[in-house]
């Protein structure tokens, strides 16, 4: 399977989040202010557990 892109990654996440807030309407940028965080801080937390590369 394909890697996704960080836009994919973030855009999932929103519609989750909005999803599990009842789909409030108007909040879009919220939520993908708050997905991208999240993704981004998973980002970092898989490349703290890869092994150096030399």
């Amino acid at each position: 399977m394909e890697a996704q892109t960080l836009e994919q990654r973030i855009r999932i996440r929103a519609y989750e989040l909005w999803q599990q807030d009842g789909s409030m309407e108007g909040c879009a940028d919220e939520y993908w202010q708050q997905a991208r965080e999240m993704v981004e801080r998973e980002l970092r937390e898989e490349q703290a557990k890869q092994p150096p590369i030399e």
